[in-house]
């Protein structure tokens, strides 16, 4: 599922699901992307919580994680 919004100040938001995205139990993966906060990734099954780099490749968007905490 992949969505976007725009709040009012004008700052386009992405809001994406990977299923089975998570590193650590394979669930599906929240990622939320703004221009001014970069992106950021929730597992809600494990609780896992990152930093994501969203990166455009020719070959297609790549992912990179960085472990910010669990909840």
């Amino acid at each position: 599922m992949t969505s976007s919004t725009e709040n009012n100040i004008g700052e386009r938001i992405a809001d994406f699901t990977l299923p089975e995205g998570c590193m650590l139990c394979g669930g599906a993966v929240s990622i939320r992307s703004t221009p001014g906060g970069g992106a950021h990734s929730y597992c809600p099954h494990c609780h896992w919580l990152s930093r994501t780099r969203l990166r455009m490749r020719k070959e297609g968007l790549e992912i990179a994680y960085a472990t910010q905490g669990f909840a």
